[in-house]
């Protein structure tokens, strides 16, 4: 069952390296792209895991799952706050347009 979860794990991975990198100027996919990367050699190490000699258990598990959601974590506060910071200044542009600011500094 580990090693299905690994090639899973793989998969799934790949497509979001894939996605963080295509999606990269849009701000905050360097985490999903890291997380991508991280999935991809945790289900390699699942299927290793899987193969050996001990019985897996969640705890091989776990610690994936908690990374992935640090990621996702991430990923929603940087896109929340470059949203909110861009949201700012389009709110305040027509007040700046006729200040010219080079003249005040």
């Amino acid at each position: 069952m580990l090693a299905v979860f690994g090639v899973w794990a793989i998969l799934s991975g790949l497509l979001q390296l894939a996605t963080g990198v295509r999606r990269w100027n849009a701000g905050a996919q360097w985490a999903m792209a890291l997380s991508g990367a991280q999935s991809a050699l945790a289900g390699t190490y699942f299927i290793f895991k899987a193969n050996g000699a001990s019985t897996p258990g969640i705890t091989d598990i776990a610690p994936y799952a908690a990374f992935g959601a640090f990621y996702f974590l991430v990923s929603a506060v940087w896109l929340t706050v470059a949203q909110a910071r861009k949201g700012a200044t389009q709110r305040i542009a027509p007040y700046l347009s006729g200040i010219n600011l080079k003249h005040r500094l």
